[in-house]
């Protein structure tokens, strides 16, 4: 099996939790890195991973674009607002 290196830096705090943690697991560092990688990453994954969004249903579609005074209202009444301290 090819395995690749790859240089990281952690902050202290960081490392020091890592090294008890192999310490208390009876890991080696590497090995301790290479398991919290393999347990971490189908959450990381599932938190953060950006998911395809499913397009509007029409009634989605006409409640989200329906004209809607009270923002009107909003809009217009900024409008009207000077442009005062904005430099050009």
């Amino acid at each position: 099996m090819k395995s690749e290196a790859y240089p990281l830096t952690l902050p202290p705090a960081l490392l020091g939790e890592v090294r008890r943690t192999a310490e208390a697991a009876g890991l080696s560092l590497a090995d301790a890195m290479r398991q919290s990688l393999k347990l971490g990453l189908p959450k990381l994954r599932e938190q953060l991973a950006t998911t395809t969004l499913k397009p509007f249903t029409p009634g989605e579609s006409r409640q989200a674009f329906a004209p809607d005074p009270e923002w009107d209202a909003v809009t217009a009444a900024m409008s009207r607002l000077p442009l005062s301290g904005v430099e050009e």
